[in-house]
């Protein structure tokens, strides 16, 4: 027991002294993350994630920890927000005029050196004070678990290619669905629970970590964003010549090696090129691109060891939202610019105005010097063929990086689109894309452009739960009529070039390909052929056209000449009696301004 009446000042001194080193030291403890604390052999589940962004925000005004949406088992989907300003909600952020960048982590669970980074840079903000000039000039939202249902089937078997954490998340939803092929076609919880955090807070930049494994090489990050003016105008350009010539330096200097996410040509012959372009929309960093926003995506390779992969995502994303914190204006403008330009350039109907659905490489490249491994070709007793067996030896190969493309298909915007109200699947799509739509208050009957189909031709095996569909496509004009609540979708609006590739069916990604439309394929009415047979001979007789083609038919089809079910049905699709809406796209583009009728 101490007895206080002889306490020296001296004494007090050292008690104090002592205190404060051990309140240090207990503090330090107390915001070592889950993974330092495993020496970064361990990544938290979900649960301990989320309890240590919960304390972030309670021990700082400037965060701040909020849940926007459900997964499909129920758990909530957290957003950890940091703001200097406390600036919580989307349009008080927008109106700071600071860039706003969403870091999306675990939509792939697996691949959680992203979630594991952005807790070691949210406590290095907001309690260790490190880059000030961040937490003033930019605002930081961070998702540290999308897939939270795939984050919590943890095993140390779920990932054979992957170095490390001891378990990991499976990659997909616990309905097998693979959440970063959903940005187009957004059936799951989590995807629509996304677009409701870019519809409030309309994020400038937006960073999605991941994991990649493939061809061993010396690189411990790879790197893509789109930097093609056809794709992303203003946003594209700025990434090209201000963003990627700023960051990849920048990141290098810090000791990583960083190369374009882009697939080899030949992996036994690194020298003839890897193959960039431009990706499908349907993935998250080329979809926000439609967004007319930037999407940039964190490859670290799955062989490197966990800390070094969860340090370069911390070191490139610490990088980034430096350049953000000094340059950011460069691409607000650009995203203002083109938010602008999409209202301007197609809420008027020009015939010269050609909009690219997809594109091809052209064949031009850089050169690039590629920083490989040595390998060698080993057969294998097991799978009878030669297998790539890579050595820790730097091998450095002169060769072309192909990534400039040119349009192939490409269309002109129409005015807008109308679409029937009881294709309420679409509509409900749409609506979560956050694309503006009006109803319209009555009837309207007139001339539109229509799509009508031919040779539909599904995959045989499904992709993420569906079969994808193909078709060649007629643009043909026809009467038709709409009633009153049919939605009118504008051409004209900030999100028109997502609107194109939702409603285009000739786009990679159009809802149609998804199956969203499958019905308007099947036959809903039938013939017997005890009816259909004199039918057809009362036309023959009557029309000398039909009985020339139908000749001709026989002449030059063998199958259809053998089949009596094609012949009676070759006459029973140019009878009265057939359907006119089969294969004919319900959606009409509308070739001349709406007026009066909303």
């Amino acid at each position: 027991m101490i007895d206080y009446r002889i306490i020296t000042f001296r004494n007090i001194s050292l008690i104090i002294i002592f205190n404060f080193f051990l309140a240090s030291f207990a503090s330090a403890e107390d915001w070592q993350t889950y993974s330092e604390k495993s020496n970064y052999k361990k990544t938290p589940r979900y649960q301990e994630t989320m309890n240590y962004f919960e304390k972030l925000a309670r021990h700082s005004p400037h965060a701040k920890m909020i849940t926007f949406g459900k997964s499909a088992e129920n758990r909530e989907l957290k957003l950890f927000i940091i703001s200097k300003d406390k600036k919580f909600a989307g349009l008080k952020a927008l109106k700071t005029h600071k860039p706003i960048v969403l870091i999306e982590n675990c939509i792939h669970p697996g691949e959680s050196e992203g979630k594991d980074a952005c807790m070691l840079l949210a406590r290095d903000l907001l309690i260790e004070n490190k880059y000030p000039e961040i937490l003033d000039q930019v605002i930081i939202l961070i998702i540290p678990i999308l897939n939270v249902d795939g984050h919590e089937m943890m095993s140390p078997y779920n990932r054979l290619n992957q170095n490390g954490p001891e378990e990991m998340g499976w990659r997909v939803t616990a309905t097998r669905l693979n959440l970063n092929r959903d940005f187009m076609k957004a059936e799951t919880p989590e995807i629509r629970s996304l677009f409701s955090v870019l519809n409030e807070w309309q994020p400038h930049l937006f960073i999605d970590c991941h994991t990649t494994d493939g061809a061993d090489f010396q690189y411990d990050i790879h790197y893509y964003i789109d930097t093609h003016d056809e794709y992303g105008g203003a946003v594209s350009r700025w990434a090209r010549e201000d963003f990627l010539p700023a960051v990849i330096p920048a990141c290098e200097q810090k000791g990583h090696l960083l190369d374009p996410y882009a697939g080899l040509i030949d992996e036994n012959d690194p020298a003839k090129g890897l193959r960039g372009g431009i990706w499908p929309a349907r993935l998250s960093n080329p979809y926000i691109t439609l967004r007319n926003r930037a999407g940039f995506l964190i490859e670290t390779h799955a062989l490197k060891d966990y800390k070094t992969r969860i340090f370069a995502t911390y070191d490139l994303i610490q990088v980034i939202l430096q350049e953000m914190a000094q340059n950011g204006k460069k691409l607000i403008d650009a995203v203002g610019f083109e938010d602008q330009n999409c209202v301007k350039l197609y809420s008027k109907y020009n015939f010269n105005t050609k909009f690219p659905l997809t594109y091809r490489l052209t064949g031009k490249g850089d050169s690039l010097i590629y920083h490989a491994y040595k390998f060698t070709n080993v057969f294998g007793e097991i799978s009878g063929q030669n297998y790539l067996v890579y050595e820790p030896i730097p091998v450095d190969i002169p060769s072309i990086y192909f990534n400039y493309v040119e349009p192939v298909v490409t269309m002109t915007p129409p005015y807008g689109y109308l679409i029937p109200a009881h294709w309420q699947a679409v509509i409900d799509v749409l609506k979560a894309h956050g694309i503006e739509m009006k109803q319209l208050s009555s009837a309207i009957t007139d001339t539109f452009e229509c799509y009508r189909f031919e040779n539909p031709r599904w995959s045989e095996r499904p992709y993420e739960g569906r079969h994808m569909l193909n078709f060649t496509t007629q643009l043909v004009k026809e009467i038709r009529t709409f009633s009153a609540n049919t939605w009118y979708v504008p051409s004209g609006q900030r999100l028109a070039r997502l609107v194109f590739h939702l409603l285009e069916p000739e786009a990679p990604d159009a809802l149609i390909r998804w199956g969203y439309f499958n019905t308007i394929f099947e036959q809903k009415e039938y013939f017997e052929d005890y009816i259909m047979e004199p039918l057809a001979q009362k036309m023959l007789k009557k029309d000398s056209k039909l009985k020339a083609e139908f000749e001709a038919r026989l002449a030059s089809d063998s199958t259809f000449a053998k089949s009596a079910y094609q012949r009676l049905q070759f006459f029973y699709q140019r009878s009265p009696y057939w359907d006119k809406e089969k294969d004919l796209y319900p959606i009409a583009r509308v070739m001349q301004e709406i007026k009066n009728i909303y």
